[in-house]
């Protein structure tokens, strides 16, 4: 099937009694133009009433550039805060006329994909995200000098631009609260897959419970499970760990184990206030849809998306940036209550 003729740069010009420099000024956005707003009105109105699209191939050629960001997801795909801050790195990339290139999801500590996709032009820049503590190689990047940034619940950090601490500090705020109501029996709840701990949050609260509560009664539960095993793998152990054992606070690593620990809860005993409190150590959005009675944690994800793509640009011009520090917070909702 052909495509329909195209709208050209040209057509647009002689519709407006302008230059095409002109139009490609205001459709660029390019400074320190002199060009009546009255007129960039009328240019950016008639673009999108004769469905005018830049041609990215002719602006690459032309300019000798290219306009597309990497995107090194990991394994992040089902995790409900990845579309969040997908969006907000796609959100700053729109307006600034760049695509986004998506990357192999495996971890490689040469890099070679990213560093050959940089020297062939076909990515001017990289974003990585790595949530839950994965493990990432940058040196390669650093040595190739090629421009990037990483997102994890902690903010955003990269070449020139130290991590933040959102997500420890709010799993501090957790460990606070329990101190202050007197929660001595914490039970971290988590999971194995196929002998491995893909959630490894456990390094952060271990630390926050010996700095801020050492006197508690903590204990970790690991649940071993197969890879996309049924729910039951995940249910059964902690139903028989609840049917053995008293406790005060339940902390669970993600949303799905969040929403399994606290059907299993209320099945065991059901009653309002509940007895075992808990709380799941993930973004809120998703369980603030499914599940409000659960207490979650707010991480500003589409905020680090939006703030990565814009510091990434910065980068590749070779601009100052802004550092920018973000604050996760320790949302309550019923499973909280005294």
């Amino acid at each position: 099937m052909k495509k329909n003729q195209q709208v050209t740069a040209k057509d647009i010009a002689n519709a407006c009694h302008v230059s095409q420099a002109t139009v490609s000024y205001v459709i660029n956005n390019t400074a320190g133009k002199r060009i009546s707003e009255e007129k960039r009105q009328e240019i950016l109105e008639t673009a999108r009433r004769l469905n005018y699209f830049p041609n990215a191939s002719a602006r690459n050629i032309r300019q000798k550039n290219c306009f597309s960001i990497g995107l090194l997801p990991g394994n992040n795909y089902g995790n409900s805060g990845f579309g969040n801050t997908l969006n907000g790195i796609k959100k700053y990339l729109d307006s600034v006329g760049y695509t986004l290139t998506l990357l192999s999801d495996h971890r490689d500590p040469a890099n070679e994909e990213i560093v050959r996709y940089y020297y062939s032009g076909i990515i001017s820049g990289v974003i990585l995200i790595v949530f839950d503590k994965q493990t990432i190689y940058t040196d390669s990047l650093e040595a190739n000098k090629i421009p990037y940034v990483v997102i994890s619940e902690n903010g955003v950090s990269g070449s020139g631009l130290a991590g933040g601490k959102a997500f420890e500090h709010v799993i501090e705020d957790c460990v606070r609260f329990c101190r202050e109501q007197n929660f001595q029996r914490i039970r971290y709840f988590t999971r194995s897959i196929n002998g491995r701990q893909p959630h490894n949050k456990y390094d952060l609260i271990i630390h926050a419970v010996r700095t801020i509560y050492p006197s508690c009664d903590f204990e970790r539960i690991v649940c071993d499970t197969t890879s996309n095993g049924p729910d039951s793998e995940i249910m059964e152990p902690i139903s028989s760990y609840l049917a053995q054992n008293t406790f005060d606070i339940a902390l669970t690593s993600n949303q799905r184990f969040g929403l399994l620990m606290q059907r299993c809860i209320l099945e065991q005993n059901f009653e309002i206030p509940q007895r075992i409190k808990h709380i799941c150590l993930a973004s809120s959005p998703f369980l603030l849809n499914v599940y409000p009675q659960i207490s979650s944690l707010y991480i500003p994800l589409y905020d680090m998306g939006y703030y990565a793509a814009e510091t990434l640009m910065h980068m590749i011009k070779d601009e100052p940036f802004e550092r920018k520090d973000f604050e996760c917070l320790l949302i309550h909702g019923d499973t909280t209550k005294v």
